[in-house]
Protein backbone atom coordinates (compact mmCIF):
# COMPACT_ATOMS: atom_id res chain seq x y z
CA UNK A 1 0.00 0.00 0.00
CA UNK A 2 2.64 2.56 0.88
CA UNK A 3 4.64 1.42 -2.36
CA UNK A 4 1.31 2.37 -4.18
CA UNK A 5 0.69 5.70 -2.23
CA UNK A 6 4.01 6.86 -3.22
CA UNK A 7 3.55 6.02 -6.75
CA UNK A 8 0.31 8.19 -6.99
CA UNK A 9 2.55 10.70 -5.39
CA UNK A 10 4.57 10.69 -7.62
CA UNK A 11 2.25 10.68 -10.61
CA UNK A 12 0.91 13.95 -9.15
CA UNK A 13 4.25 15.64 -9.29
CA UNK A 14 5.26 14.63 -12.51
CA UNK A 15 1.71 15.56 -13.94
CA UNK A 16 2.52 19.22 -12.25
CA UNK A 17 5.78 19.58 -13.82
CA UNK A 18 5.04 18.23 -16.98
CA UNK A 19 2.03 20.52 -16.81
CA UNK A 20 3.75 23.64 -16.12
CA UNK A 21 6.44 22.65 -18.97
CA UNK A 22 3.32 21.57 -21.65
CA UNK A 23 2.46 25.41 -20.59
CA UNK A 24 5.81 26.62 -21.14
CA UNK A 25 7.04 24.50 -24.47
CA UNK A 26 3.89 23.84 -26.17
CA UNK A 27 1.78 27.16 -25.48
CA UNK A 28 4.28 29.12 -25.58
CA UNK A 29 3.75 31.28 -22.23
CA UNK A 30 6.56 32.24 -20.59
CA UNK A 31 6.23 31.55 -16.46
CA UNK A 32 6.79 33.69 -13.98
CA UNK A 33 8.95 33.36 -11.15
CA UNK A 34 6.00 32.20 -8.74
CA UNK A 35 5.28 29.51 -11.31
CA UNK A 36 8.75 28.27 -11.64
CA UNK A 37 8.83 27.88 -7.97
CA UNK A 38 6.22 26.30 -7.60
CA UNK A 39 7.57 24.29 -10.73
CA UNK A 40 10.64 23.72 -9.13
CA UNK A 41 8.97 22.25 -5.54
CA UNK A 42 6.86 19.85 -6.93
CA UNK A 43 10.42 18.35 -9.17
CA UNK A 44 12.34 18.33 -6.14
CA UNK A 45 9.39 16.48 -3.91
CA UNK A 46 9.35 14.04 -6.56
CA UNK A 47 12.79 13.52 -6.27
CA UNK A 48 12.24 12.81 -2.64
CA UNK A 49 9.74 10.49 -3.32
CA UNK A 50 11.65 8.72 -6.06
CA UNK A 51 14.34 8.34 -3.13
CA UNK A 52 11.85 6.76 -0.60
CA UNK A 53 11.06 4.44 -2.61
CA UNK A 54 14.63 3.14 -2.18
CA UNK A 55 15.05 5.05 1.53
CA UNK A 56 12.08 5.11 3.33
CA UNK A 57 13.43 7.24 6.26
CA UNK A 58 13.93 10.67 3.33
CA UNK A 59 9.97 10.43 2.85
CA UNK A 60 9.50 12.57 6.20
CA UNK A 61 10.90 15.27 4.23
CA UNK A 62 8.41 15.52 1.43
CA UNK A 63 6.22 18.05 3.18
CA UNK A 64 8.99 20.89 3.13
CA UNK A 65 10.00 21.38 -0.59
CA UNK A 66 6.04 21.64 -1.03
CA UNK A 67 5.64 24.73 1.69
CA UNK A 68 7.25 27.25 -1.34
CA UNK A 69 4.91 25.77 -3.88
CA UNK A 70 1.59 26.41 -1.58
CA UNK A 71 2.81 29.98 -0.67
CA UNK A 72 3.74 30.95 -3.94
CA UNK A 73 0.69 29.52 -5.56
CA UNK A 74 -1.70 31.11 -3.00
CA UNK A 75 0.11 34.56 -3.80
CA UNK A 76 -0.06 33.93 -7.65
CA UNK A 77 -4.28 33.37 -6.87
CA UNK A 78 -4.64 36.31 -5.09
CA UNK A 79 -2.61 38.66 -7.36
CA UNK A 80 -4.64 36.89 -10.24
CA UNK A 81 -8.09 38.16 -8.96
CA UNK A 82 -6.38 41.92 -8.73
CA UNK A 83 -7.41 43.06 -11.90
CA UNK A 84 -6.09 46.49 -12.90
CA UNK A 85 -3.54 46.87 -10.71
CA UNK A 86 -0.07 46.15 -10.73
CA UNK A 87 0.60 42.63 -10.12
CA UNK A 88 4.32 40.83 -9.27
CA UNK A 89 4.54 39.12 -12.42
CA UNK A 90 5.30 40.30 -15.81
CA UNK A 91 3.22 42.79 -17.33
CA UNK A 92 0.71 44.35 -15.33
CA UNK A 93 -1.48 41.53 -14.18
CA UNK A 94 -0.63 37.88 -13.54
CA UNK A 95 -3.12 35.47 -15.65
CA UNK A 96 -1.97 31.94 -15.55
CA UNK A 97 -3.53 30.47 -19.28
CA UNK A 98 -6.78 28.31 -18.37
CA UNK A 99 -7.19 24.26 -19.15
CA UNK A 100 -11.33 23.42 -19.39
CA UNK A 101 -12.12 26.52 -18.23
CA UNK A 102 -9.53 26.45 -14.69
CA UNK A 103 -6.85 28.91 -14.48
CA UNK A 104 -3.01 26.71 -13.85
CA UNK A 105 -2.85 28.39 -10.33
CA UNK A 106 -5.98 26.55 -9.26
CA UNK A 107 -4.70 23.12 -10.95
CA UNK A 108 -1.19 23.52 -9.44
CA UNK A 109 -3.30 24.09 -6.22
CA UNK A 110 -5.17 20.93 -6.70
CA UNK A 111 -1.83 19.23 -7.23
CA UNK A 112 0.13 20.75 -4.26
CA UNK A 113 -2.90 19.89 -1.39
CA UNK A 114 -3.05 15.93 -2.16
CA UNK A 115 0.83 15.42 -1.35
CA UNK A 116 0.76 17.61 1.50
CA UNK A 117 -2.17 15.63 2.77
CA UNK A 118 -0.72 12.84 1.48
CA UNK A 119 3.11 13.53 3.54
CA UNK A 120 1.37 14.46 5.86
CA UNK A 121 -0.43 11.16 6.41
CA UNK A 122 2.66 9.13 5.66
CA UNK A 123 4.13 11.23 8.63
CA UNK A 124 1.86 10.28 11.08
CA UNK A 125 1.44 6.93 10.01
CA UNK A 126 5.74 6.77 10.29
CA UNK A 127 5.63 8.39 13.94
CA UNK A 128 2.64 5.86 14.74
CA UNK A 129 4.85 2.73 13.91
CA UNK A 130 7.62 4.54 16.15
CA UNK A 131 5.75 5.02 18.90
CA UNK A 132 4.37 1.21 18.75
CA UNK A 133 7.80 -0.06 18.45
CA UNK A 134 8.40 2.21 21.58
CA UNK A 135 6.18 0.83 23.91
CA UNK A 136 7.18 -2.94 23.07
CA UNK A 137 10.48 -2.49 23.49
Amino acid sequence: MKVKRTLLEIILCVIGVGGSLWVEFVQGEIPCKLCLIIRYSLAITGAVFIISLFYEKIKMLSPFPLIPAIMSDIVLIINETKIGKQGICEGNICQTPEFLGIRASIWALAIILPLIFLSLYEIKERLAKIRREKSQK
